[in-house]
């Protein structure tokens, strides 16, 4: 003990790197830092000597967090399955009597953690760390307004964002962010350094400077949604399904002959394993569809949190960076301009400009292609939207009415926002002048064959993805699936002749042969417009 004392007066003292560095393994090593927990649960944490250690390892770790030495991958390892052993054995849950400012109590209660090896298969399992349901219900009813500091770090700015000059410089102003997503790639990392980077610069620091607000009557909507347990679009069910009892796995018989599949005993043993497997099928898709919800709340919850955190700012922003592609997203994880339908449906510009000519004829294509008109036309879109005036406006005058035609859309809060637009600007008298800030969303089909057509000046390739004019839309996957099933259909109508009775005398034509006759078999009539989507889409990503 007395050894390490003054290796600890080395490390005060010292200011040679070598020194510095054996002492920062020995310190921050597994073993001492075990003794470290293990000490300030033996003594009193008011004390000064503990305070004194306390604020002392804080420095070294700030200082540590904040060099620009690279952890190795088995470091990083190391520590975080330390700090995760540290929460399992210290943070338990105080379910009797616990203030309202603080319901985690660090030595009393049950662990708000476990630690959980699920079996994959019957040689490979995965360990999985699990919150204390009980723990999992306060949260929700907390509304996260507990631990919303330490679920989301980054989030909406309230003044412009930092201009982007570096990899690493720009963005928040008190965070560090990435300029890109590389997830520790040296090689992405490398190469940023020596990249001009002025146009991808330019690019997010103008996304970043647009302002944006909260639409307070939207956010009414979603909370009355949650509180009322209605169930649309991305407001999940309040409450888990009945899960039934975890069924036991049945022992094998004595006296079963299992090799003698036709004996009662056997048929017996069978049936009842059969019975036990199919209710473990069911049990595990209700356990899954539980927890499904439960991160859909949590989600969900977070969202709210932060757009009433952030509702009454006149001006929000979104600092952006790019992934490995060069595609650009919010930093912001939860409440950002490109999230789902509930975080799009609550946010609209913060600078409005008149609708013109043309604007409203906009909106009203903007709303058919949420009620999934989105094939037709862009005028018989607008004629849809006509057609549905008084659906249109029951929504805005009352959206819990008797009419709910807005919740049965795709996205129905976006939905009811832009009728609220509509109505807005077809009252004003002037629909021209109507001052408007909701955002119109404009898709690609296809981008990436988009860019190959107009490069390689493709007239077929062109319109299958909509780069030429034409009175209704053209979805290239449904010409791709289309080609895919005749030829599918050919294949698996083939009646081969070949001997397959003792495959290694197959040469190796044959077994292609076999194979994709075969597989068209399987698959024949089952192909559909998802099938082939993402095999297209990906296709072109290089």
């Amino acid at each position: 003990m007395e050894e390490k004392e003054d290796a600890t007066n080395i490390e005060l003292s010292s200011d040679d790197p070598q020194t510095q560095k054996a002492i920062d393994e020995w310190m921050y090593g597994a073993n001492h830092l075990n003794m470290f927990i293990e000490e300030m649960n033996r003594g009193d944490p008011m004390t000064r000597k503990t305070k004194l250690r306390v604020q002392h390892a804080k420095r070294r770790a700030l200082k540590l967090l904040q060099s620009e030495e690279e952890w190795t991958s088995a470091e990083r390892v190391k520590l975080g399955a330390f700090l995760i052993n540290a929460l399992l054995e210290t943070a338990t849950i105080n379910l009797e009597g616990r203030p309202e400012d603080d319901f985690l109590d660090q030595t009393s209660g049950e662990p708000a953690f476990n630690y959980e090896k699920r079996w994959l298969d019957k040689k490979k399992n995965t360990g999985h760390i699990c919150m204390n349901p009980r723990l999992y219900k306060l949260i929700i009813e907390d509304k996260f307004e507990s631990v919303v500091g330490h679920t989301t770090r980054h989030q909406p700015m309230v003044v412009p964002p930092l201009d982007w000059t570096g990899p690493n410089e720009g963005g928040y102003i008190a965070l560090n962010v990435d300029f890109m997503r590389t997830h520790g790639c040296q090689v992405q990392q490398e190469a940023l350094q020596h990249a001009d980077l002025s146009t991808v610069f330019d690019g997010l620091n103008v996304l970043g400077r647009i302002p944006w607000r909260i639409q307070k009557d939207m956010l009414n909507v979603a909370q009355k949604l949650w509180e009322d347990g209605i169930v649309i679009g991305e407001i999940p069910a309040k409450h888990d399904f009945v899960l039934p009892p975890k069924p036991i796995k049945p022992e094998m018989r004595k006296g079963v002959d299992y090799k003698d599949k036709e004996s009662p005993g056997y048929k017996e043993a069978m049936l009842e394993y059969n019975a036990y497997r199919a209710a473990s099928v069911k049990y595990n898709r209700i356990y899954q569809r539980n927890m499904d919800l439960r991160s859909l709340r949590c989600a969900l919850l977070l969202k709210l949190n932060q757009a009433e955190k952030f509702k009454n700012f006149e001006s929000i922003y979104f600092p952006c960076n790019i992934d490995f592609r060069g595609r650009a997203y919010p930093v912001p994880p939860h409440l950002s301009n490109v999230g789902s339908d509930l975080s799009r449906g609550l946010l609209t510009f913060k600078e409005s400009k008149p609708l013109g000519p043309r604007g409203l004829y906009w909106l009203k294509v903007h709303l058919a292609n949420f009620a999934g008109a989105d094939k037709m036309s862009f005028d018989d879109r607008a004629k849809f939207v006509d057609k549905n005036m008084d659906h249109v406006r029951a929504a805005v005058a009352d959206p819990f009415g008797n009419d709910k035609w807005w919740m049965e859309l795709d996205d129905p809060l976006q939905g009811l926002s832009t009728c609220t637009e509509i109505v807005k600007a077809i009252d004003s008298g002037d629909p021209e002048s109507y001052e408007c800030s909701l955002p119109v969303h404009m898709d690609g089909s296809c981008n990436g064959l988009q860019h190959y057509a107009a490069l390689g000046r493709d007239r077929v390739g062109a319109k299958a993805v909509n780069l030429c004019q034409f009175d209704e839309p053209q979805d290239v996957y449904i010409g791709v699936m289309e080609e895919v099933i005749r030829r599918v259909a050919e294949e698996a109508a083939t009646t081969l002749t070949i001997d397959d009775s003792d495959p290694d005398k197959l040469t190796k034509a044959e077994k292609e042969k076999l194979k994709c006759n075969r597989a068209a078999k399987l698959v024949n009539g089952h192909i559909d417009r998802g099938v082939v989507k993402r095999t297209v889409m990906t296709s072109v990503y290089g």
